[in-house]
């Protein structure tokens, strides 16, 4: 047992101590800083903000405060002081306010330096903006870059109006310094000015921008240089009937047109990209499908760039359905300058389509019915055809031809 004990005992050794080390140097950072208040003490603290309105940010950097303290307080650790600027109630732009500090019991608070503070106040806005890339470096010899596909192109930005107000775009660095093949990458968004300098809050421990998403996928092709480039527009076919009663109000494709690469020959060949078919069979509400376009099938020599995707998106909505307008007014036009109208046509029914979404707010008022008397004689004119306007996606069923009589004046 002693020579178990023995062995590799220097080793121990130095491991107690190192240990002992630890413990006393953790015991000194958690307790040692602790420094108590007792006499007149001269302490520089920070300052902060409190009670600061909502969807408002401070746009100045708190400066430090240098307070005079007389008096004993063992329990109170120096480095919990601090000062404030009590913000409620503040409005926007320059406003200037006193510099506060709480009372320690035991402690007077002889003097503060600065007493107050001119403070700039910012109202928090949003505003959608572009993304750009900006790109440096030079790719591999015999490689050029292709255009670059952002993935959103636009994001929801939030901080400071005035700030907001001088942005029209937002940023993300892309880096192709002897990049020799495509890649795609996800990188985060900055915020730069006109000048393209950064933008930073003026106190650096606060972040007054943020972007909603904040990072976005960026797909940058390489390509060798000579190729040349195409955008053609991207075909999809639906097939099936979604669920009676529902029908297929459009079928769209995100992006809808896309960049490829090849020898001019080869793109000669290519006038759409078809990216085939999407079921619709049975569906009830819209659907979204993805297509990954290295799936996709291209003509020899063409490529497209790595990581491009399309999102098709099938619409689906209520059937058109019919819905018969009680009390139209059908008007005369177009009367002779010697002639008057004796008999109106009076007010008829028509029947009218369109979805049930614009059929339900469809009245009376919004349809226009005529008939023109343009050449009539005097009497009566029966079975005349009515001519008609309806708001946008209501189209005419049927309308009962009308009759009405004219007089001479």
């Amino acid at each position: 047992m002693h020579e178990v004990f023995k062995r590799n005992l220097g080793y121990k050794i130095v491991s107690l101590l190192l240990a002992i080390l630890f413990w006393l140097w953790v015991t000194n950072t958690s307790t040692g800083s602790s420094v108590s208040l007792d006499g007149d003490q001269t302490l520089t603290i920070p300052l902060v903000t409190q009670n600061v309105p909502a969807n408002s940010v401070v746009m100045t950097k708190l400066p430090s405060v240098r307070v005079r303290l007389q008096g004993t307080n063992p329990s109170v650790n120096v480095k919990d002081l601090f000062a404030y600027v009590d913000l409620s109630g503040a409005k926007p732009g320059e406003h200037n306010f006193a510099i506060k500090m709480d009372a320690i019991p035991g402690i007077q608070i002889m003097e503060l330096n600065p007493q107050n503070i001119t403070l700039n106040i910012d109202t928090v806005q949003e505003k959608m903006l572009p993304v750009q890339a900006s790109v440096s470096g030079t790719p591999a010899e015999g490689k050029e870059v292709g255009n670059l596909i952002i993935k959103p192109s636009v994001v929801n930005v939030r901080g400071p109006g005035s700030v907001l107000a001088t942005l029209d775009k937002v940023v993300v660095n892309v880096n192709i310094a002897g990049v020799s093949d495509s890649f795609a990458k996800s990188l985060p968004v900055l915020f730069r000015d006109k000048k393209g300098d950064l933008i930073f809050n003026p106190d650096p421990n606060i972040e007054i921008m943020n972007a909603t998403p904040s990072s976005v996928d960026v797909v940058v092709p390489i390509i060798s240089k000579g190729l040349a480039s195409k955008t053609i527009p991207i075909k999809v076919t639906g097939t099936g009937d979604p669920a009676t009663g529902m029908s297929l109000r459009s079928l769209q494709v995100v992006p809808d047109r896309v960049q490829v690469w090849g020898t001019t020959d080869a793109l000669k060949k290519i006038d759409v990209l078809d990216l085939g078919t999407v079921d619709l069979t049975g569906l009830t509400q819209d659907k979204s499908i993805q297509f990954a376009g290295n799936k996709m099938s291209l003509p020899d020599g063409v490529t497209i760039g790595p990581g491009t995707s399309f999102t098709v998106v099938a619409s689906i909505g209520k059937s058109a359905q019919s819905k018969t307008i009680s009390g139209v007014p059908v008007a005369v036009k177009n009367v002779s300058s010697d002639l008057v109208l004796d008999q109106s046509p009076g007010n008829v029914d028509v029947t009218v389509e369109g979805l049930p979404e614009v059929l339900n707010t469809l009245t009376a008022s919004q349809i226009s019915l005529w008939v023109d008397a343009n050449g009539q004689v005097v009497g009566t004119h029966s079975d005349v055809k009515a001519f008609w306007q309806l708001p946008p996606g209501v189209q005419m069923v049927s309308v009962p031809n009308v009759s009405y009589s004219l007089k001479a004046k």
